[in-house]
């Protein structure tokens, strides 16, 4: 199963690559999926600052992306087809990043999976609430982001 990941991870970064030159332009790349995580990273040197940190917008971006990846993957593996939009997203900026920017995005729980396939089927869109945390190079957490994604099935 774990090959199986390491496949999807890799389609959703050439996906990425291909249709959002903003993740072209911050060297976005996949680093890992498991299925209950997603590790989505850029380059310091293509996401910096005037001050020599991480910019804002870069750490905003980046979480947006994890979230949709996450989402992405999930829905896919539900069966679910449409398109995701990011809906809301908040974000909390704890502490300065000056290293590689390395989102982590958390796969909501089997029963909200559950919930979330059974609107998508009855009402024809469902929404993900995903988790995303970008920590220091010492494990200690810089930006939490809360993100709200809808998966809006086509029109026929």
């Amino acid at each position: 199963m774990v090959e199986n990941y390491s496949k999807q991870g890799q389609a959703l970064e050439a996906f990425l690559i291909k249709h959002l030159p903003l993740a072209r332009a911050a060297q976005v790349s996949i680093d890992a999926y498991d299925g209950e995580t997603l590790k989505v990273s850029a380059p310091l040197s293509e996401n910096i600052n005037d001050k020599g940190t991480a910019f804002g917008g870069s750490l905003y971006n980046l979480c947006v992306i994890a979230g949709w990846g996450m989402t992405q993957l999930k829905a896919e593996a539900l069966g679910l087809k449409g398109d995701i939009v990011v809906a809301k997203g908040e974000i909390n900026y704890l502490r300065p990043l000056r290293g590689r920017l390395v989102a982590t995005a958390y796969a909501p729980a089997p029963e909200i999976l559950e919930k979330a396939q059974h609107h998508h089927t009855g009402l024809g869109k469902s929404v993900f609430h995903i988790e995303v945390s970008v920590p220091d190079e010492n494990g200690k957490t810089c930006v939490k982001f809360s993100g709200k994604y809808a998966v809006l099935a086509a029109q026929t």
